[in-house]
């Protein structure tokens, strides 16, 4: 670790930023001057390397890396040439399975390609955006969530499309609270991390439930940073058994599902009765593709502002908003097929049958706030410019998220608004027969879904952002 690195370290250690060695590779240096020219501005595009897991013998999604490319690509051609300039989209891979790939790709996108600004529609670890963000100074969108200390230390440097870590768990409280789901009886477990933003989102919900007079009588603190998946095995596990042993009826998870197949695994086991609601601290936990890769946990609620598909009822989709509608096509006209509503995140074939995936929402949102900000920003736009102009969009539509409505704002460098839903995931399976609507179960396709669950009659809530981030 250079220097500068480990002087970055210390600081961030100092407030509470990270709790394990910070994702910032050897030689990191203070960003020069972005790559723009007359004719040409450079985004680097970060995504995962779905052809480096096919190589290593692990097939998880029919599509390529370049897949995730084009369809980027395909919005910000749509939208052309801004002030005379050709958007040039540089693609940045990592390896969803090897853990020192993050700190390469922060060093590609950084440092080897010093870019205009980074983005990542999701599934970038947080822990090493500091690397991008703050040791090397360069902007970075994401479509996922960061946590306050991240936001705070990054200053105009980082921008999301998500709810703070904190914002989401308050708000979930807020609304737990509100709408009297979760009776005051209760005896609540939560299952944390040792990674920073699962953590903050963790730590915020015990004590904002507590506020509100709820008992909180157990957190278990799984050891995350490890990226290890037979120890959350173990541990989400031994979690199960001591919520048990504590008297826990109702578990609030902060994580991604994906990290609890052994949490699950013991409830079946040992037939344990908990009511498990879960809340976005860690990238795809709620969102509308996260059910398809974590069916196990069936019969669990996210209280969550991103949306789903499926409706209350079961018995039709939503249709699109115009937002939605807009990037679907470009979608389409990118990636040469016809998306599917309530799909996968790429196409899935079962018993023999292959439904196309969905639009990616984050990423369609980010090219419609971005690429207007840098055109506002004038014949010689620089990040200030374009921070200042997307600060300014206060009120703007979303995909899949809170109700249709997001914007940033002062002291808000998030869009996504505390405007949120219960949804309950509900399984269907190859061998679910499909309906008089078209749907199996309530969702788009013969797999796991998320459904909106009414409360009083209502879907959704607007509830209190009131925590720092």
């Amino acid at each position: 670790m250079s220097s500068r690195s480990a002087r970055v370290f210390a600081v961030l250690t100092a407030v509470g930023l990270l709790g394990a060695v910070m994702a910032a590779p050897s030689g990191a240096a203070t960003r020069t001057a972005a790559q723009v020219t007359k004719k040409s501005l450079q985004i680097v595009l970060i995504v995962p390397d779905i052809d480096a897991l096919r190589a290593k013998g692990i097939n998880v999604s029919n599509l390529s890396t370049a897949d995730f490319t084009k369809r980027f690509q395909g919005y910000v051609d749509a939208f052309g040439p801004i002030n005379g300039r050709k958007i040039e989209v540089k693609a940045v891979g990592w390896d969803p399975i090897d853990a020192t790939s993050f700190d390469k790709a922060c060093t590609a996108a950084a440092i080897d390609n010093k870019p205009f600004v980074v983005i990542n529609g999701s599934g970038f670890q947080g822990q090493s955006i500091p690397c991008i963000s703050v040791d090397n100074k360069t902007p970075f969108i994401s479509g996922d969530m960061a946590y306050g200390q991240l936001l705070k230390a990054s200053g105009k440097n980082l921008l999301t499309i998500g709810l703070p870590a904190e914002v989401a768990a308050n708000a979930a409280a807020a609304l737990v609270a509100k709408t009297g789901v979760v009776p005051k009886t209760a005896k609540i477990g939560i299952l944390s991390s040792n990674i920073p933003g699962i953590k903050a989102a963790a730590d915020t919900l015990e004590a904002q439930l507590k506020k509100r007079g709820y008992d909180v009588v157990s957190k278990v603190e799984l050891n995350g940073l490890a990226a290890d998946a037979g120890l959350l095995n173990r541990e989400s596990a031994a979690a199960a058994d001591t919520f048990q042993a504590k008297g826990v009826d109702t578990v609030f998870n902060t994580q991604s599902f994906t990290q609890l197949s052994g949490f699950f695994g013991e409830v079946e086991k040992g037939n344990l009765d908990f009511k498990v609601y879960g809340i976005d601290g860690q990238a795809n936990a709620c969102t509308p593709f996260s059910a398809g890769r974590a069916a196990y946990a069936e019969g669990t609620t996210c209280i969550t502002a991103w949306d789903t598909k499926s409706v209350a009822t079961k018995d039709s989709l939503k249709p699109d908003n115009a937002l939605e509608a807009k990037c679907r096509k470009e979608f389409d006209a990118a990636t040469g097929k016809k998306s599917l509503p309530g799909g996968t995140s790429g196409a899935t074939t079962i018993n023999g049958v292959t439904y196309e995936g969905d639009l990616a929402p984050p990423e369609c949102m980010i090219a419609n706030l971005l690429l207007p900000a840098i055109k506002k920003a004038g014949k010689n736009p620089t990040w200030d410019k374009v921070y200042a102009n997307l600060l300014a969009t206060t009120k703007a539509p979303a995909a899949y998220l809170s109700q249709g409505q997001g914007g940033f704002g002062k002291n808000k460098p998030y869009f996504a608004n505390p405007v949120m839903h219960f949804e309950m995931m509900v399984n269907a399976t190859a061998d679910t027969p499909k309906d008089a609507n078209g749907l199996y179960n309530g969702c788009g396709i013969p797999g796991a879904c998320w459904v909106p669950v009414l409360v009083n009659g209502q879907e959704w809530f607007k509830v209190s952002a009131n925590a720092k981030a």
